[in-house]
Order: C-alpha cells, then structure tokens, then sequence
C-alpha cells in the first residue's frame, strides 16, 4: 500500500520523466477533454426523452463547464516555464481530477441506466466502455491517472450488471470490457516503460554532447591559450588578425619585444624568468577589450591588436610599454627589462596579415636598434 502510494503521489518522482509526462500530456489532455464532452453530449441527446432535464441537459452542462475549463489551461501551459514544483502539482492534480471524472461518469451513466428502453441501455454500456479505452489512451503517458480510471469505472460497472441482472448480455459486456481494459494496461505499462527508457536514453545523449561539448571549447580554449602567461598564444593571435582583416577592420598591429631578458635567464635561472613573464603577462591581460588582443607570440614576444582611434591607440602602447618595464617582483628581488616596439596599422601598412606582420617586425627591428628605444618611434604607419 505505501509503494502505490508513493506511486501516485510521486513521492520519490523522476523529474527529468515527470517534465516529460507533462509535455505529453499538454498534447493529449485538451484532445480528452473535447472527447468528454462530445461522448456526454450523446449520451444526453440519447436519454433526453426518457429522463428528467437536470439528469440529461443540467449535467452535460456541469460536465461541459468543467472540461472546457481545462482545456484552454493545459492549452496556455505549453507556452510557460514550469518549475518542478508546478510539474509535480499539475501531474497529481490530473490523477486525482481523473478519478473524480471517471466517478462523474460512471454514475451518470448508471443513474441514466434506470430510464429508457433496452437500447438506450445498450448505449450505456458502450458509453462507459468506449470512454474507458479512450481515456486510457489519451492518459498513457501517466499510468497513474489511468490505472485511477480503471479502478473507479470497472468494478463499479462489473458489479452494477451484476447485481441489476437486468440481461445477462449486459453483464457479459461488461466482463469482455474489463478483460479488454486489463489486456491494454499490460501495453500500457509497456510502453510507458518504453517511453521512459527513452526519455532516459536521450538524457544521457544529451548530457554526453554537452560534455562533449565542453570539453573541445576547453581544448579550444587550451589550443589558444599560452601556459605560462595566461594570454592568447601565437595561433590565437593570428586568427584575430585575419578575421579583423577580412571585416576590413581599421586597426593597428602591434609587437613588443623584451630587451635585456637573456641576462635575467642566465643570473637568475629560467624560474626567474619564467615568474617575470607570468607578471608582466598578468598586467597585458588587463589591457584585454573586445577591441585589445594581446598574445605571446613566444619567448619574450608580444603581439597587440588595438582597434582604436589613433590618439587611443598611442594611450594604449604606452600602457602596454609601462606594463612590460615596471619591475616585477620574484622572491627577494624586482627585476625588469626594457622594452622595444613595432607598429603597422591597416589598411594604410598592408594588405594582409603576412604584410602586415613583416611590417611591424620590421619597425620592431629599426626601434630595436636605436641606441634609446621609444614606443612608437620608427613605427610603420
């Protein structure tokens, strides 16, 4: 009894199936209610001569008021996000209404049964039969909900022929129907097997392409990244430069070089020089903009793409130039270096990322030669 407790009230409930039931139902409970509704208008057009107007005309009315309620409700639900606290209120709210319905249903029936003619009770019979296989059809997807059908409507409808007796073909419909109801709930439950696996199945499809996912934007993210410094690498550098050259991007490409970093290396011992790069990295990556890339191009080589009017332009080298011959601190001493630079600006340098490179090394060269190395002097422009 707590097992099919828990069962239906979905006390320990799956909310990946539970959010998919619901999906499903949304598509099938509108078609169910309008099916209620027309089936009910046929019974009461069929005992309209035989019984009493608030039995034929006033419950249709209670039944088509209800039904038409619900329908536009789970209408409007498929256009909202849904909590998991609303998905399990909905799902349980639909278990119970199911069995209030098939109560509504089975002693209309029933009470309508007492009028008429053997035809009119023939219909009956039909009646409650056929709107049990449909509403089981339409609830598939929440066994819960129709096996609460099953156990409201068939006793009731197996005891009433029985304990009327009024035509033992009755009764024996009503056997039939129930061995038809017990056969398509060993389906039903089959497929709802069938549908949960799949829903699980898709769950970790879709988990592992996400995964998948991550994990090549972080071999993505790895492939341009520079270790040491934490920067975007060479591969990373050029990329930028060609796309921001095919949007026909005005910008200036520039190259800063470290002078005097072997003597650091040698006197200090490449930890050291490691250490000093990884700061001076860190101060470059501060720079970063959507309209800044700074990479290492590797070793003590630097690259800038700096898409800015020009006197932001200079700002920003000058910056840069401070960031790289600031003097870093590494255990017990604060060592720096100097700095040289070559800049070349699209479109006025070159046409395309080799040309433009070429150009801004040269200058990097020129500048690197002066006997007092200046940002921005002897920049190609």
């Amino acid at each position: 009894m707590r097992r099919l407790i828990t069962w239906l009230t979905f006390a320990d409930a799956d909310m990946t199936i539970a959010r998919a039931q619901l999906q499903e139902l949304q598509n099938h409970l509108p078609l169910l209610y309008s099916l209620l509704i027309s089936s009910a208008a046929l019974l009461a057009w069929t005992y309209f001569d035989f019984a009493p107007l608030w039995m034929t005309l006033g419950t249709l009315a209670f039944v088509a008021a209800v039904c038409l309620s619900r329908i536009p409700f789970w209408i409007r639900l498929r256009a909202l996000e849904i909590s998991e606290n609303d998905v399990l209120r909905h799902l349980r709210r639909t278990i119970w209404l199911s069995g209030v319905m098939a109560v509504l249903f089975i002693g209309w029936a029933m009470l309508l049964d007492g009028y008429g003619t053997a035809h009119e009770h023939a219909y009956s019979a039909i009646f409650i039969a056929t709107t049990v296989i449909c509403s089981m059809f339409c609830l598939m997807h929440l066994p819960q909900a129709a096996t609460m059908v099953v156990l409201v409507v068939t006793p009731v409808y197996v005891g009433y022929y029985a304990y009327v007796g009024v035509d033992q073909v009755f009764f024996a419909i009503s056997l039939n129907v129930v061995l038809v109801v017990l056969v398509m709930m060993k389906v039903l439950f089959r497929a709802f097997d069938t549908f949960t696996t799949m829903i699980r199945a898709r769950t970790e499809i879709t988990a592992r392409h996400d995964e998948v996912e991550k994990l090549n934007a972080e071999n993505e993210r790895l492939a341009n990244t520079d270790a040491l410094t934490g920067l975007t690498n060479r591969r990373h550098f050029f990329a930028e430069l060609r796309r921001w050259i095919a949007d026909d991007a005005r910008f200036t490409l520039v190259l800063l070089d470290f002078d005097q970093f072997k003597p650091i290396n040698d006197n200090y011992g490449h930890p050291a020089g490691d250490r000093l790069l990884a700061g001076i990295g860190d101060r470059l990556n501060k720079l970063c903009s959507a309209d800044v890339v700074v990479s290492r191009l590797g070793g003590d080589e630097f690259g800038m793409l700096i898409r800015l009017d020009g006197l932001s332009t200079d700002q920003c080298v000058q910056r840069a130039h401070a960031a790289v011959t600031t003097p870093v601190q590494v255990c017990a001493d604060r060592l720096s270096v100097g700095c040289s630079v070559g800049c070349a600006r699209f479109p006025t340098g070159a046409r395309t990322a080799e040309e433009l490179f070429n150009q801004a090394d040269q200058a990097l060269y020129v500048n690197k030669r002066a006997s007092k190395p200046e940002p921005g002097v002897h920049a190609a422009v």
